[in-house]
Order: C-alpha cells, then sequence, then structure tokens
C-alpha cells in the first residue's frame, strides 16, 4: 500500500454528501478508505492500519494489543460518543489522544426513543404486519400522556428525552449519576432510584455508556419488578441490560414490549430472533443525515485542530486550540 497517514475507518463515511473526504486530502492529509465494507479488526485488517498516524474511527475495537501493534497512531478521531470500545488506558501510555463528537447524536437518538414508545404503545409495529398478512386487527393502545417515563441515565440524550415527553404531559421520574437540579425542576423531572424508577415506570429508556460500573445495571432481579405490561427502550449498549432476562420477559408477556437499536455483535441480533413484541433496528440511534453530517463534520475538525495543536510553538495560539478541543476530548487520566 502507499504511504498515508489518515485511515476512515467507518466504511459509510461521507455518505451524506459533506466533503470530508475532501477536507481532509485539502489540508494535506493522505486518506487511507475502509473498503472492505464491513467492521475493521486489527487482528484480520493489519495492512490497513499499518504505517496510520490518525484514525476516524467508529465501533472497532482498540485496546492494548492494538495500541503496542500500531506505534504510529497519534489520535483517534470517533464518531459518536461511547468510547466502550476503546481502551483509555493503554491509549494514555501510548500517548494517543482520543476524540469525540460530544453530544452530537443526542437529538436523533432522542427522536428515535420517542417513535419506538409511541408504536410501542400504540401497536402499531403489529398491526402493520397483520395488515401485510391479511389480517384486520385492530388493537387498543394507549397514551403518552398517561405514562410515567423513566429515564435512566440524565445524560445529553437523556435530556433530549425528557424535554419531549414533556411535552406530551408524561410524568417523568429519572436515575442518572449526574444530576442538573435546574433542569430537572424545569422539566418537572423527579429524582429517585434505580429500583425505584423500574417498579414505577410504564416505560423505561436507558441512556447509559457500558463502563464496568454499569455492565448489567439493569439485572434480573430488576426486570422481575417491572410493572406488568411496561415498555423497555435500549438504544445506550446492549451490555448494560440482563438481555435473556428481558428476553425472558417478553416471552413470559410480563412485558407488553421492547425496542432494541443495540446488540452484542455487529449484524448479530442475538438474543432477539424470532421473539415476538419486540422492535429491532440496526444501531440507527444517529443515523440521520443531520446528525451523520454533524458528527462526521466534527469528527474531521477534531483531526484537523489535533494536527495543528501539534505543529503549533506559538503558547498563545496552543491555548486557543486546546480550547477547541476540549469539548470533544476524552479525559483520559
Amino acid at each position: 500500500m502507499d504511504k498515508v497517514d489518515t485511515l476512515i475507518a467507518i466504511d459509510t463515511f461521507d455518505q451524506v454528501n459533506t466533503g470530508q473526504i475532501s477536507r481532509l486530502k485539502e489540508l494535506g492529509l493522505s486518506v487511507r478508505l475502509n473498503e472492505t465494507g464491513r467492521i475493521l479488526d486489527y487482528e484480520n485488517n493489519a495492512d490497513i492500519y499499518t504505517g496510520i498516524k490518525y484514525i476516524i474511527a467508529g465501533l472497532e475495537r482498540y485496546d492494548q494489543e492494538f495500541f503496542n501493534q500500531f506505534p504510529t497512531v497519534e489520535a483517534i478521531s470517533r464518531i459518536g460518543v461511547g468510547v466502550d470500545s476503546i481502551d483509555l488506558v493503554s491509549a494514555k501510555k501510548n500517548n494517543v489522544s482520543i476524540y469525540i463528537t460530544s453530544d452530537k447524536p443526542s437529538v436523533a437518538v432522542a427522536e428515535l426513543c420517542i417513535a419506538y414508545m409511541i408504536s410501542l404503545l400504540r401497536n402499531t409495529y403489529k398491526m402493520s404486519n397483520d395488515l401485510k398478512e391479511g389480517r384486520w386487527h385492530p388493537i387498543e393502545g394507549n397514551e403518552l400522556r398517561n405514562c410515567t417515563i423513566g429515564i435512566v441515565g440524565l445524560g445529553s440524550i437523556g435530556k433530549q428525552v425528557a424535554k419531549r415527553v414533556y411535552a406530551f404531559g408524561s410524568k417523568i421520574i429519572a436515575y442518572g449519576r449526574t444530576w442538573n437540579q435546574q433542569f430537572a425542576d424545569k422539566y418537572k423531572i423527579k429524582k429517585v432510584d434505580l429500583q425505584n424508577l423500574i417498579k414505577s415506570s410504564d416505560i423505561v429508556t436507558v441512556h447509559l455508556p457500558f463502563e464496568e460500573e454499569t455492565k448489567n445495571i439493569i439485572n434480573k432481579q430488576l426486570i422481575e419488578i417491572l410493572i406488568p405490561g411496561a415498555v423497555l427502550i435500549n438504544t445506550s449498549r446492549s451490555g448494560v441490560i440482563d438481555n435473556l432476562a428481558l428476553k425472558e420477559a417478553v416471552i413470559e408477556k410480563r412485558l407488553s414490549g421492547v425496542a432494541i437499536d443495540v446488540f452484542d455483535e455487529y449484524r448479530n441480533i442475538s438474543p432477539w430472533e424470532d421473539v415476538e413484541n419486540v422492535i429491532l433496528t440496526p444501531h440507527i440511534g444517529s443515523h440521520t443525515r443531520e446528525t451523520r453530517k454533524a458528527m462526521e463534520e466534527t469528527a474531521v475538525s477534531n483531526l484537523l485542530t489535533h494536527c495543528k495543536l501539534s505543529q503549533e510553538s506559538d503558547p498563545k495560539k496552543k491555548a486557543k486550540l486546546e480550547l477547541l478541543l476540549r469539548e470533544n476530548k476524552v479525559n483520559i487520566l
């Protein structure tokens, strides 16, 4: 392969006519594309990563072995906010800067959650399938305004969900590791612990990062105390929920429905094959034209600013560049 310095690891990059590949090239960076049609893994794609300094990343795995094997990497600019696929400690040891696209996906994910809520409450997805199979079977539904919405994780996405369900007139309760009381007061959100949220919510929507602290945070015991007929939505990460226990609750009709946008493995919907009363989507939370455009632009901007920072010797100019990156640079101390 020709010598290049920048890898765009996402095979769907720049498909919304944002001109970001041209932007990188115009500013002096040579670009290598992921043309495999699938998510990269460095064990099988070592030649693609060899010699690379900068990466525009998606959900690929960047662990200790990766950083040891590819010491030329200086920065990873992730499209999205989750960093559970990146070993931040190893990145720090190898002096690799990690950037995210801050809260850019928040609105798109929140709107998808509202779509799930209404579809699950009104059973539109069931009736659509019935009609296609020749069955005229109207199903009586429920109204969002009469539901208690439990938001697990009141970060940037959770806040956007809260704004929208507040407009419907729903009662909102929330559990979060961070809390903004001013925001909670404005949207009449009651702070509760996780157990009380689970046993008090008609709809539970999950917005947590996947970390050791949050692994299976919604476990079998909590799933067993969900309100009979409740709805659960997960657009965060698969690992924050015990999916086998959740599947069992759906099959036993203790829950009226579930919406899942995230899975344990890329393009593997296990354990949800052939389970009724479940809406499945292929990780599309941020997959809108507006959000993809904003995230790709920000990811490229982060990388270009990083490059300028590494070349800048003037202290005042360096300080300005560091300020630009502060919002999107991951704290890896």
